[in-house]
């Protein structure tokens, strides 16, 4: 059973994931001292969402209060009142998460324009498929020896 998120009514919640179209995403960002790469990771969700996706951003501590640039742009945001690490975030994202496709970015990561569309896209086709994953870029920006070996998993 699902529980449901501290900040919002019963009824509330229900009519939420009543209204909400089929394959529709929760774009889920965990955040702690995020910077000016969280700056561009949110620019990057902000031109890929539809209008009805949502964005959860969950500041992971108060950190350098990166998550006050997400508010201001309209994504909810669900605090942490200490750091607790980027799993447990996640976890309190999807728990507060009202669609279908959970969609989890780091907020050190830019997303293609087009790449909720196509993850939308694979559930719609293939009703058998129950998650994805993607890749690392084949050309990441940061060009430091962490960036290049996280590509090798890929």
């Amino acid at each position: 059973m699902q529980s449901l998120p501290s900040n919002v009514g019963r009824a509330e919640y229900a009519l939420d994931l009543a209204m909400r179209p089929p394959f529709a995403c929760s774009i889920i960002i965990p955040v702690c001292q995020g910077g000016g790469k969280f700056a561009t990771c949110l620019a990057s969700v902000l031109s890929a969402v539809s209008p009805n996706d949502e964005i959860i951003v969950v500041a992971d501590g108060e950190g350098d209060g990166s998550w006050r640039r997400a508010e201001e742009a309209g994504a909810r945001i669900v605090k942490l009142p200490a750091s607790s690490g980027p799993a447990r975030a996640r976890n309190l994202g999807a728990e507060a998460a009202t669609s279908e496709i959970l969609f989890f970015v780091d907020a050190d990561v830019a997303i293609p324009a087009d790449a909720i569309e196509r993850v939308r896209a694979a559930f719609q086709n293939d009703r058998e498929v129950a998650a994805l994953i993607g890749s690392y870029d084949e050309a990441p920006a940061e060009l430091n020896f962490h960036s290049q070996y996280k590509n090798l998993f890929h």
